[in-house]
């Protein structure tokens, strides 16, 4: 079944959800090939747990928590899905070769095993690795774009270039500062690159030039009339306010009006990708809320909610230089927004990957359906709290901890719904021997 016209009644104007035409097998999931890299995203999601709840007691800490996360299981979901529908939206035949999640993922763990330690070497053939692989990922996404003719959606696959090329971007600000070549107020300015580029252009980019045909199609509804080109338009502007506003946050840390002029400048131009991000959000938004019930579309509606808020916020924190707010954006950037979009998509894909039939399709949609609302709910208030306790708004109260067993939570519950079994069998698979010959 095509994912993408089989579920919505707009498929006319949406992307098959199918890379090339012609390449998948009869009853092959057209997610097939990016379930390895969403088994190490949520083995990386496990470590991610565990770090959480132990954090104090291990190498890294909790702040560790955070890398496990943006390297771990957010760059094998960028790259994986930018890879499926770069094809998809510029009618690229073919898949990834099986190696370079391989080679991204040799790196990640070199990386992560660095990071704790110090240990320089692994650091920096970690690092390189992963930024190698990512750069080969840009120039594929590249190539298919300007190869691409008369498809409708090829913009999508330019804003996921820009988003390789953030994360290019913040991987040289990264080494500058786990190899310690810079430090004061330089550090702390250079941090704050590193993360705009990580977290805005990596994951932000990536999500809203997604989202825009992906999120009405998790939901089974229409695209918007007309959303399709206002966010064709405003993300390559988003694209470059964020470019300007990253580099410019490295100058935050001279004194005086220099520094001052370096805020207003980066705040500008990160209210530009806020004005993207808020005008592809809200007609998603509009879209999914009048769409029915299913089990992603809570999630999907929370998406769009908090990223403009998110956005916005931090245009405030960073033209005013009020950085102690910086812990409340990242989680609701974190949790509210990144987290809560894999998790929409994964709830979605979840009945195509792991049900071998119609009927264990059919099962897995309709558990996952069964408290959708409740869970997004839980979620949601989940970062609302641990927000605040991040900021330090209420002192006395364990908010943060208490948002994230919240958080936690509603993603375990939608987790193992997703992954318990069914109990249908799986139908048999068709003998490939020939029929034997009549008995003499």
């Amino acid at each position: 079944m095509n994912a993408g016209a089989g579920m919505n009644p707009n498929a006319s104007s949406l992307p098959s959800l199918r890379p090339g035409h012609g390449q998948r097998p009869r009853g092959r999931s057209p997610f097939g090939p990016a379930a390895p890299s969403i088994a190490l995203a949520l083995g990386y999601a496990a470590l991610l747990v565990v770090w959480l709840i132990l954090g104090d007691h291990l190498p890294g800490g909790r702040w560790f928590a955070v890398h496990l996360f943006t390297l771990g299981v957010l760059t094998n979901l960028v790259l994986t899905f930018s890879e499926h529908f770069g094809r998809t939206v510029t009618r690229t035949p073919g898949e990834r070769s099986a190696v370079w999640p391989v080679v991204t993922n040799v790196g990640i763990a070199v990386t992560l095993i660095g990071l704790p330690t110090g240990w320089l070497p692994a650091l920096a053939i970690g690092a390189t690795t992963v930024t190698v692989s990512v750069f080969v990922a840009y120039r594929r996404l590249r190539h298919m774009r300007r190869s691409a003719i008369g498809a409708r959606f090829a913009w999508i696959a330019r804003i996921y270039e820009r988003a390789h090329g953030a994360f290019i971007h913040g991987a040289v600000f990264g080494a500058l500062l786990g190899v310690g070549l810079v430090s004061g107020t330089w550090y702390a300015s250079t941090r704050l690159a590193h993360l705009h580029a990580n977290v805005l252009g990596w994951g932000g980019l990536t999500l809203l030039a997604t989202l825009v045909f992906f999120g009405p199609t998790m939901a089974r509804c229409q695209i918007e009339p007309g959303a399709d080109a206002r966010a064709a338009r405003w993300l390559r502007h988003g694209a470059t306010g964020l470019s300007v506003a990253v580099l410019v946050l490295l100058l935050t840390a001279l004194d005086g009006p220099w520094g001052l002029a370096a805020q207003v400048v980066a705040g500008a131009g990160l209210a530009v990708y806020a004005t993207a991000a808020t005008l592809v959000c809200l007609p998603v938004f509009r879209a999914v809320y009048r769409a029915r019930v299913t089990a992603a579309r809570p999630l999907v509606l929370g998406v769009c909610l908090w990223f403009p808020v998110f956005a916005w916020g931090d245009v405030a924190v960073v033209a005013t230089g009020t950085w102690r707010w910086l812990d409340l954006l990242g989680t609701v950037a974190l949790a509210g927004v990144l987290a809560q979009a894999i998790t929409a998509t994964l709830i979605y894909l979840a009945p195509m990957l792991r049900g071998h039939s119609t009927e264990a399709r059919d099962v897995l949609r309709e558990r996952l359906e069964v408290g959708a609302r409740s869970r997004a709910v839980l979620l949601n208030l989940g970062v609302l709290t641990a927000a605040v306790g991040a900021a330090r708004v209420v002192d006395g109260l364990p908010l943060f901890a208490i948002g994230g067993v919240a958080v936690g939570a509603a993603l375990a519950s939608a987790l193992l719904a997703g992954l318990w079994p069914t109990g249908v069998e799986a139908p048999p698979r068709p003998s490939t021997s020939p029929p034997a010959g009549p008995d003499r």
